[in-house]
């Protein structure tokens, strides 16, 4: 398996690169929200003549690739992937406002600040700067962290604390509080600083108190400016990045409630991989087939098996394989999903997806032929 995934993941990098990487920045079309992602981005996939050039250049994206670079220098020697890395990180540094935060890219957005976006930001700029020694890098990660306790804040839950989803706030959503104790993690082991880790009990409080009998993690819960509560949406994709970041927390702090969490939620996740690889859209639906919701479960269910939590090695195996045997020869995908309202395909291509794939290519590669 780890040859095969090094491969796609090298292909992948260069086709990602040749395509979607301007000056440093990763760039291109996404399938957005509201409309867009219910309706226009199909027109799109059916009709390319319709397709606006569209570069929107999301932070998440731009992390994932700054990552997976450092991984495949690290697994190949190649310094020209190091110093694609350390490029693509000093655009993250270029793009970060004077007060912290990073601008939303959506039109929709443009008013808001995502929680999301930093987070991925200031994870990417401590990854650079614990290789490379740049205070910059980490200057920049500690004024988003800054940021985030000024202007966007927590909601308070009976159990404890979650983290806003933007600066104005809406429901309470797990999957900002997991990522968010996996950023607050990162600070506290690169800076040795222990104060960083202060909000990570409440948060956990509040995920032990909402997590379902099933293990998953619910989508949203009222709270703020929404009042209404979706237990599930794209059940296994969410979960799937839920169940990484408790799990890197856990392991990195030796903490027993964020491994307990990640226990569970892996559990759930190992439901969704279907016999082809694919896994289910959510826990209603099993279409459409996602790459990328393949590749995350899967990097998921190999974590948690690496580090000696779970054993689900063989079910993330599965889901990447089926992920590589989607990749063209020239590392692209025919396709972003098919099977969307039972018959449609999404043949557009969203650079940051596709960096996502990238990076849990290339970890799973770095993991050797072992769990």
């Amino acid at each position: 398996m780890a040859p095969a995934a090094l491969d796609a993941a090298r292909r992948l990098h260069r086709y990602v690169g040749a395509r979607h990487v301007h000056d440093g920045r990763l760039e291109g079309a996404d399938q957005g929200v509201r409309w867009n992602i219910r309706v226009w981005r199909f027109v799109k996939s059916y009709l390319p003549a319709l397709r606006p050039h569209e570069r929107f250049f999301f932070l998440q994206g731009q992390a994932y690739w700054a990552l997976a670079s450092w991984t495949l220098g690290d697994l190949t020697g190649d310094p020209a992937y190091h110093a694609t890395a350390r490029a693509a990180t000093r655009v993250i540094l270029a793009t970060q406002r004077p007060d912290g935060a990073w601008d939303y890219p959506l039109f929709e957005r443009k008013h808001l600040i995502a929680t999301v976006e930093g987070n991925f930001g200031a994870v990417a700029l401590l990854e650079g700067f614990r290789r490379d020694g740049e205070a910059s890098w980490l200057a920049g990660a500690r004024r988003w962290h800054e940021y985030l306790e000024r202007e966007i804040g927590y909601q308070s839950h009976p159990a404890g604390l979650c983290v806003n989803y933007f600066q104005i706030p809406r429901g309470l959503v797990p999957n900002n509080a997991c990522e968010w104790i996996w950023v607050l993690g990162e600070l506290a082991r690169t800076t040795g600083e222990a104060r960083y880790l202060e909000k990570v009990p409440p948060q956990l409080g509040f995920l032990e108190a909402v997590q379902l009998p099933t293990g998953e993690l619910p989508y949203e819960l009222a709270g703020g400016n929404e009042p209404r509560t979706r237990p599930h949406y794209l059940c296994f994709q969410y979960n799937a990045f839920q169940c990484m970041k408790l799990a890197w927390f856990a392991a990195a702090h030796g903490d027993a409630r964020a491994r307990a969490l990640a226990e569970r939620v892996s559990d759930f996740l190992a439901t969704g991989v279907l016999p082809s690889g694919a896994v289910r859209a959510s826990c209603g639906k099993v279409t459409p087939e996602v790459i990328y919701y393949a590749d995350s479960v899967a990097m998921a269910l190999h974590t948690v098996s690496r580090l000696g939590l779970r054993d689900h090695a063989a079910l993330a195996d599965r889901a990447f394989g089926w992920v590589m045997a989607q990749q063209r020869a020239d590392g692209g995908f025919d396709r972003f999903s098919r099977l969307d309202y039972g018959v449609l395909s999404d043949r557009n291509e969203y650079p940051r997806y596709l960096a996502m794939t990238l990076h849990h290519l290339a970890e799973r590669a770095r993991a050797g032929d072992g769990a």
